[in-house]
């Protein structure tokens, strides 16, 4: 069993993004991310082999996507599934606000 709080013990604000696994499986990678104002690199862009499920838990953020469709604002309890490939960014999050995400990878 596995017990925690998405709350707990967030890192103070640092030059990269906070990124912790809260739960592995075969199949399963369950992430919390916490962003200070933290963005992709420019011309980066994610292209991961496994889906993703991701939630704003509290915050706000912008995805952008490389095929030019529109960006993707997020705020808490919004959430959005990315296919595999889809390549994508994190083109802004909230400066002034801890913005914690919750990710599923499957």
């Amino acid at each position: 069993m596995i017990h925690g709080n998405i709350f707990d013990n967030l890192p103070a604000p640092a030059h990269n993004e906070f990124l912790e696994t809260l739960v592995q499986r075969e199949n399963v990678r369950i992430e919390r991310i916490v962003s200070h104002g933290h963005t992709s690199p420019e011309g980066f862009w994610y292209d991961q082999e496994t889906d993703e499920w991701v939630m704003i838990v509290q915050g706000s953020a912008r995805l952008a996507f490389q095929d030019g469709r529109d960006e993707v604002p997020l705020g808490s309890g919004d959430h959005i599934h990315l296919p595999a490939h889809m390549k994508h960014r994190v083109s802004w999050t909230d400066p002034a606000v801890t913005t914690i995400w919750l990710a599923v990878h499957f």
